[in-house]
């Protein structure tokens, strides 16, 4: 594989990775259809677009190690293609929770009081704002200093006060159901937001092989 054709290959992963991102930033988009209750999500487009980041990352995986097998690329190009893999798991984990989410409320039959839905819905949509930014890092043409530490803080920070608040509401003489449910997806938006700051971090530790 000469040099030329082993640039072209890397690049054409590095964009596999960013439609990877596209699919689970529409994963996001389902999640919150779903937790607003507005009849637009759907557990079947869930199910494929879940269904798709598996075959994306198996396909990128393979990708990745063909390049390492066939050419044993320099430290900067080593050090993009370990960030790509460390990445493809972290979305393809958000997936699997963006799945879960969507399942949940799928199958709550008792919505909860509209502002802690609707707090919900914020912090869904703080997680896929902050998706969007660490994927602009994975872009060549992107400002370098993409980081989306300090809003993936402020949203756990969000999960964790709503997490306590509906502890608290699980814990009334009423019917708790609606709660607990609430009380997983939060910890699942918890863990995704996790996986975000990841996808940003290995875009910042890959930014010297991808802007010179």
């Amino acid at each position: 594989m000469t040099r030329i054709h082993f640039s072209q290959e890397l690049e054409s992963v590095r964009q596999d990775l960013i439609q990877m991102g596209e699919t689970t930033v529409s994963l996001l988009g389902e999640v919150l259809h779903a937790v607003s209750g507005d009849g637009s999500a759907s557990a079947e487009r869930a199910s494929e677009l879940e269904a798709r980041t598996d075959h994306q990352l198996r396909t990128i995986h393979d990708e990745c190690l063909s390049l390492i097998t066939l050419q044993a690329p320099v430290a900067r190009d080593a050090r993009l293609i370990t960030g790509i893999l460390d990445a493809i798991v972290d979305l393809e984990l958000i997936g699997d929770y963006c799945y879960e989410i969507v399942t949940i409320c799928g199958t709550t039959k008792h919505r909860a009081p509209s502002p802690i839905v609707h707090q919900v819905s914020e912090i869904v949509s703080g997680i896929r704002s902050a998706l969007l930014t660490a994927l602009g890092g994975w872009d060549q043409k992107a400002s370098p200093d993409l980081s989306v530490a300090p809003q993936v803080v402020a949203i756990r920070g969000e999960c964790k006060a709503l997490y306590e608040k509906l502890s608290q509401l699980a814990a009334a003489p009423v019917d708790a159901m609606p709660y607990v449910n609430l009380l997983l997806i939060c910890r699942h938006l918890d863990r995704i937001a996790r996986h975000v700051a990841c996808v940003a971090e290995q875009a910042a530790n890959a930014a010297p092989a991808t802007r010179n």
